[in-house]
């Protein structure tokens, strides 16, 4: 039997040590096209966020009979489309859950420290994976939740609806997918309407998706409202307009999960996925990939109280503010963009026990 051949997204996270058994094909995420498809003929696709996968990009499957994204979300990719051809598909639900919400702690309290020691109100909205975890987090630090999410029951976190959190809370922070149908769509969710809800001086953090966000209406709520924003992901990604990035408090090139943890995650839930439908044996593990992580939550969580700047110790995030800030001339261009995601240095994730 010939080996499987895979076109994969060269970074993907430890692809050679769990796919190089394969007859595997690496290009940039942005040059898995359909010529890329016809060039090398693939058995299956492995993707991240950067490769749109519909009718208007693939007009010839050819072969193909699996699509993994070793990413959480799924918006780039039409299952349905996936469904009609009979192609599995398959993404790394959960997989960097932990290393986003740390990393929207780690902003909060690089921003402002004094959160430490305050009573503040945290907005959550989407409590799937990602949404949920940071709700721990924020118990943790004895924060008061206040959770929407439409799609599921109302539970201790899902106690809130969308224009009482928005009015209420201190910090706001975006989880949802981005969807453009059905009842709930979150494309341009945080509209002019939406940001005149909001309360002068809070906090918006997203690090789900750019177009969920308006740009107009949120460079108007930092100017009129005081607003604080952080972003990780950007309405014109891989593009940033410099009016913008200027008036952000903290931006970052959509790295929030890009921990080693995270993504060597996303690479076995994907192998995985990928071995399960083959009939493969799973001859990878993750425990064989990862060195010992020395970073505990609880314990880091007790030293900040006392010693707040430690925080950068484990996670410089205005080194990556910075990074991105050099690369803007007019705009960040989005090759400039790419490349800080190709040659990011993959941080540790703090090892959670509730």
């Amino acid at each position: 039997m010939n080996k499987l051949s895979i076109l994969a997204d060269e970074n993907i996270a430890h692809l050679d040590d769990y796919f190089g058994n394969f007859n595997l094909i690496k290009l940039k995420g942005r040059d898995i096209t359909q010529a890329a498809i016809d060039a090398h003929n693939p058995d299956a696709l492995l993707i991240r966020s950067v490769t749109p996968i519909n009718a208007g990009t693939i007009t010839n499957t050819k072969n193909i009979r699996f699509v993994g994204t070793a990413t959480i979300g799924t918006d780039h990719v039409d299952t349905n489309f996936l469904n009609s051809h009979g192609i599995c598909f398959a993404n790394a639900k959960g997989s960097s859950k932990h290393s986003v919400a740390q990393y929207v702690i780690t902003a909060l309290l690089t921003k402002n420290p004094n959160l430490l020691h305050q009573k503040i109100t945290l907005g959550i909205i989407g409590l799937g994976n990602i949404g949920s975890t940071l709700a721990s987090y924020a118990h943790d630090l004895h924060w008061h939740v206040l959770g929407f999410d439409p799609y599921l029951a109302q539970s201790d976190i899902n106690n809130s609806t969308f224009d009482e959190l928005l009015a209420t809370s201190d910090i706001i922070s975006i989880h949802t997918p981005l969807t453009k149908t059905g009842e709930y769509p979150t494309h341009q969710l945080f509209d002019q309407a939406c940001f005149d809800k909001i309360k002068d001086h809070a906090t918006l953090i997203n690090t789900a998706r750019g177009e969920i966000i308006n740009q107009t209406a949120l460079i108007n709520a930092i100017d009129d409202k005081h607003l604080d924003a952080i972003l990780d992901v950007f309405p014109h990604e891989p593009s940033i307009d410099k009016s913008l990035l200027d008036k952000l408090t903290i931006a970052t090139p959509h790295i929030a999960g890009y921990t080693l943890d995270g993504k060597l995650r996303g690479t076995d839930m994907t192998y995985q996925a990928f071995c399960q439908y083959f009939g493969l044996p799973i001859t990878q593990t993750l425990d064989g990939i990862l060195p010992h992580n020395p970073h505990h939550w609880q314990k880091l969580k007790v030293s900040l109280y006392d010693n707040p700047d430690m925080l950068s110790t484990y996670y410089d995030i205005l080194s990556d503010d910075m990074a991105l800030r050099n690369a803007c001339t007019d705009q960040v261009l989005g090759t400039d963009f790419d490349r800080l995601r190709k040659d990011y240095l993959l941080k540790r994730e703090w090892i959670y026990a509730s």
